[in-house]
């Protein structure tokens, strides 16, 4: 059994996807220079795209404008050349990238965006725009023209579904009330946010962002569900580097991080497949309405179309949750804790 028992989620009224998605990459590297991970991120593409074929349903590639100031979407667009018939769905983002413009959503800069992003990919339409910052000028002075634009977009077809960058599982109470307010008068297709067995949903309202994208009926697109690679047995100094807010002293977080790890691994199997999967799927049977984004650059995160293997029966769902549980409580400050370890993801 591998992705079939895992059917295609509607991520908006007309995308639906598997679940099981990648990405090509972060903003990480600001110049848009070629780079020496450009062979690695051109292989990872074109093998998902060749493994993706052989899988029902069409896969969602997520990049951005800000990853490495569009020369990600450059590569991107260079494989999906390569590669007619594709059975790709592709979603960027637009927001942090401000050109000569005087701010990111400025006039008809989201538009104009949009174009350049479309010429980059080889496309006529993406899947999904997400409206990835929420500064909107001062007084929001931008941010009726952006919906009215994002809107227009999606009306002539150029764009299928309307994104919003969600808050994420530390994320300070007023950056989630900032957040509601934009979710009510936006009025997104899809949100987008960076959590993991680790690193789990927000929490909002008395529910967690799945609960509340389920309540709403929008579509949900986790990033990073590998928690910066950490969970499929990757660098975990690497991973505490990327993740907020946590305490002072890595080398005892790192310890925990490890010893949980182990004890996956003494039970599921120690290969960074076997850790992925056990991560992955503690997500997918939970959130049943999320699709997951990989980073398409590690090898680790290979993207074979059987990557998710058998479904976690329920006893070793509660026996994986409690691990991560356990190893959540060392990962934040003390006053994070309690509602980090009960967050189920």
């Amino acid at each position: 059994m591998t992705l079939s028992d895992l059917a295609p989620r509607r991520l908006a009224p007309n995308l639906t996807v598997r679940p099981l998605g990648i990405s090509s990459g972060t903003s990480r590297w600001a110049l848009s220079a070629p780079h020496p991970q450009d062979a690695r991120l051109l292989d990872g593409l074109r093998r998902a795209l060749e493994a993706g074929g052989k899988d029902d349903g069409m896969q969602l590639l997520d990049t951005a404008d800000s990853h490495r100031c569009g020369h990600a979407e450059r590569l991107v667009g260079k494989v999906l050349k390569e590669h007619p018939g594709h059975r790709v769905q592709v979603a960027s983002k637009v927001g942090r990238m401000q050109g000569s413009a005087p701010h990111p959503y400025a006039g008809p800069r989201v538009r104009h965006q949009l174009e350049q992003t479309l010429e980059n990919l080889y496309l006529d339409q993406l899947a999904l725009y997400t409206l990835e910052s929420y500064d909107f000028g001062l007084g929001d002075r931008y941010l009726d023209p952006v919906i009215e634009q994002m809107r227009a977009l999606r009306d002539l077809g150029q764009i299928r579904a309307i994104g919003l960058r969600g808050p994420g599982s530390h994320s300070s109470a007023r950056s989630i009330g900032r957040f509601l307010d934009l979710f009510d008068r936006i009025r997104p297709d899809v949100l987008w946010t960076q959590a993991s067995a680790l690193l789990p949903l927000a929490e909002l309202e008395g529910e967690d962002l799945g609960a509340f994208a389920v309540r709403h009926g929008v579509g949900l697109v986790i990033a990073s569900p590998l928690a910066h690679g950490v969970l499929a047995g990757g660098c975990v100094e690497r991973a505490l580097a990327a993740w907020p807010d946590t305490e002072p002293g890595h080398g005892a977080i790192a310890a925990a991080v490890t010893h949980g790890l182990a004890q996956l691994a003494g039970r599921f199997g120690s290969s960074p497949q076997a850790l992925a999967r056990v991560a992955l799927r503690a997500t997918l049977q939970r959130v049943q309405n999320a699709v997951l984004i990989l980073g398409i650059g590690d090898e680790q995160h290979r993207h074979d179309h059987g990557l998710l293997g058998q479904p976690l029966t329920e006893q070793e769902l509660a026996f994986a949750e409690e691990i991560f549980a356990r190893v959540r409580s060392a990962l934040f400050k003390p006053e994070e804790r309690a509602s980090s370890v009960e967050v189920i993801v």
